[in-house]
């Protein structure tokens, strides 16, 4: 009995130490989220290259979430049905998903990083705790531009489509539903999202560090003032009247398919990709994203066209 409290009692205030130590050190991981690094001149290679067909850009800047400034750019079409908002994932930006806009050319598109941390890194990253309201801004800001919110579409990817669904929430609550919200590996909850990303590094091991993450959560949430548990597309889906599609492959370790399984409780139009990791199902789903993609709008949104003027910004 000796021995093993010799054995064991060190290596439990060895434990302790490394989760209290790593309780400080996660919120980082999440908070400051990596992002791409892109000169003006690939920006604007981005920009022009979906600039086809008589289409132009024009950007604007608002106030996001907290206030924080948004740089957000606006691909006009003509005569196109609607906008679509498009929603990066995790560690990336406006620039990283910008290239679905060609997927959807009969609609307008949007792009925004949310937070506006392409020209500001330093502000934090929450998760979906205050880019929710980085979305319901640029929704919006959309309305009074002059589109309805059945003309406006949202696109999310992993984070992105998180955020949709808690946006979509938001929205919802004061007015009527959107044309629709096409959502690719959308996580649970925040601390799910936590949970997944650590598995990536740590495997199996990662249950020892579970005291860790809920420090760490903590910690984060008091750092960046927000609320972990408010942060759960899950329950934020439960009563959205919004049309809502969902795509996953059951290979997604990241954001794993049962979360996804669980939203679809409340929207089951989902389509799970056999093989695809974490956002692969959209680059493999038969027939392609674009496919998917039109079945549902066939659906949802309306046929009739704007006039060309429609896609002029206000102002």
């Amino acid at each position: 009995m000796r021995l093993a409290c010799r054995i064991f009692f060190p290596l439990f205030l060895l434990w302790a130490g490394l989760t209290v130590a790593a309780g400080f050190m996660l919120p980082a991981q999440l908070l400051k989220a990596p992002m791409p690094h892109r000169t003006e001149s690939q920006r604007e290679q981005i920009r022009g290259s979906l600039a086809e067909y008589g289409s132009h850009w024009s950007k604007h800047e608002i106030a996001g979430g907290e206030g924080v400034p948004l740089e957000v750019w606006w691909l006009h079409r003509p005569q196109a049905k609607g906008v679509a908002v498009i929603l990066h994932g995790f560690g990336d930006d406006a620039w990283g998903s910008a290239t679905r806009a060609r997927e959807l050319p009969d609609w307008d598109a949007v792009v925004f990083t949310f937070r506006g941390r392409d020209r500001h890194p330093e502000i934090p990253s929450t998760l979906g705790a205050w880019e929710r309201q980085d979305v319901v801004c640029v929704e919006e800001f959309l309305e009074g531009q002059g589109f309805p919110r059945q003309r406006i579409l949202m696109v999310g990817t992993s984070m992105g489509a998180g955020v949709a669904l808690l946006a979509l929430e938001d929205l919802e609550r004061s007015g009527p539903p959107l044309a629709g919200a096409l959502l690719e590996s959308p996580y649970r909850d925040l601390r799910d999202a936590a949970r997944n990303h650590l598995k990536g590094t740590l495997g199996w091991t990662e249950v020892v560090a579970r005291p860790a993450e809920y420090l760490a959560i903590r910690r984060a949430a008091r750092l960046a003032n927000f609320k972990a548990n408010e942060v759960s597309p899950l329950d934020a889906s439960a009563d959205l009247r919004t049309p809502i599609a969902l795509l996953s492959g059951d290979a997604d370790a990241i954001t794993p398919l049962a979360g996804v399984q669980a939203i679809a409780e409340h929207h089951p139009d989902l389509t799970v990709v056999r093989g695809a990791g974490h956002c692969e199902a959209g680059g493999r789903i038969p027939g392609g994203w674009k496919a998917w993609a039109e079945t549902r709008l066939a659906t949802w949104a309306p046929v009739r066209r704007s006039p060309w003027w429609r896609s002029w910004p206000k102002g």
